[in-house]
């Protein structure tokens, strides 16, 4: 079936700044409270934390994969059975096989470098030959004026100085953050949202967005000392479903405060079963001295805990590949950090595992705290929310 849910690729030549747009939009959207879901669909091992910390530190922990067929056909997989208006950050300039993910798109959002003509018709001629319908054609550079050439069914202008670690701003990002919104808009997506909503597959849901406001009015993200907030307001050792951006600590946590009871995440990737489209359980996984092909894991001892270190050797995995997978045994006295990039629900997945395996407690780390946060303790050196400092590691 086609899918008519809206795909943005937002495409162009290397080092025009598309990470930094593609960050800068996704981040508008969701304070705006526009659904929507991002995919970066190229193995640079980016994510939201590589535009938030300091570059030295980023360019230390971003491990970068390669391009192969496996990556790009699972990748395809991912945006054709989108569930919600998708932004797909192609970075690069696609070959060959690659190519394949340019035709699962519907739009295309291009930052062309002037100079480059050899690229802007590359790009053009690409975007016609598949179809995409352009939504906008921004210049790229360093240094100069920003400008809005035209306010037409495309979009032409110049944006300025769209450097790693900086968001993007000024009148033509806000004109174009109107334009996705408006597309995205288009598509009821109260009513798309509402039957998720309807569907989640547990009596208890939990629409983190709302909950966010609920516990602490007027916030824009997230923080650890909201998580002991967030556990009393909501019932522990209950099935639960829970639907919205929100880090990955977080859902973690929330996997762990079910106890033993079904915990269920929305993923707009991710089929799901007939009767609940998009929600999906964690995986179950296996303690074992055995090692995973799909995953690299590499185990250390810091702060008089164990680190589990892991990196998705083909920088994707599919839900379905997950199941079953063996992860190393560790001390059950000390804590776990767990530390790599990964789909949500693997990690909320690893954290299950483990806590009932016993360990005293466990720590999931992000680079934008410089630290690890405790999403579960049952010793009394930490408690939930707790963030482990891990910044001279």
């Amino acid at each position: 079936m086609i899918n008519l849910l809206p795909a943005i690729l937002i495409g162009g030549p290397p080092h025009a700044g598309k990470s930094v747009l593609f960050h800068s939009l996704a981040k508008a959207l969701h304070e705006r409270e526009i659904p929507h879901h991002a995919v970066r669909a190229c193995p640079d091992g980016d994510g939201d934390w590589f535009h938030e910390i300091d570059r030295t530190q980023a360019d230390n922990l971003r491990i970068k994969g390669k391009w192969n067929d496996d990556f790009v056909m699972r990748t395809c997989v991912d945006i054709s059975r989108r569930l919600l208006p998708t932004l797909v950050d192609m970075g690069g300039q696609p070959v060959d096989q690659q190519i394949e993910i340019v035709r699962q798109c519907t739009h295309t959002l291009l930052l062309l470098h002037d100079e480059d003509e050899a690229s802007k018709t590359f790009w053009l001629k690409l975007t016609e030959t598949n179809g995409l319908l352009p939504l906008a054609q921004i210049s790229s550079k360093q240094m100069g004026t920003e400008t809005i050439d035209a306010d037409e069914s495309v979009l032409h202008g110049t944006l300025v100085g769209l450097e790693r670690g900086t968001l993007a701003h000024g009148p033509l990002f806000d004109l174009l953050v109107e334009r996705i919104a408006a597309l995205f808009g288009s598509y009821s997506l109260t009513e798309l949202e509402r039957t998720h909503l309807t569907n989640a597959p547990t009596e208890l849901v939990i629409h983190l967005p709302s909950l966010l406001q609920t516990l602490s009015p007027g916030a824009k993200i997230w923080r650890p000392q909201l998580l002991p907030t967030v556990l009393a307001y909501i019932p522990g050792d209950t099935p639960l479903s829970v639907y919205g951006k929100a880090p990955h600590w977080l859902y973690s946590a929330l996997a762990v405060h079910c106890g033993q009871q079904a915990f269920y995440q929305f993923d707009p990737r991710s089929p799901g079963d007939e009767t609940s489209i998009g929600w999906v359980t964690p995986p179950p996984l296996q303690i074992s001295a055995q090692t995973a092909t799909e995953i690299h894991v590499q185990c250390d001892t810091i702060k008089d805990a164990t680190r589990l270190s892991m990196e998705i050797v083909k920088k994707h995995l599919d839900y379905a590949q997950a199941a079953f997978l063996p992860f190393p045994p560790v001390h059950t006295q000390s804590g776990l950090i767990l530390n790599g990039s990964m789909p949500s629900w693997l990690l909320t997945a690893l954290v299950r595992l483990y806590v009932k395996a016993g360990v005293s407690w466990v720590a999931c780390y992000q680079p934008q705290v410089e630290g690890a946060i405790v999403v579960h303790s049952c010793s009394n050196t930490y408690a939930p929310g707790d963030v482990i400092s891990l910044s001279r590691s």
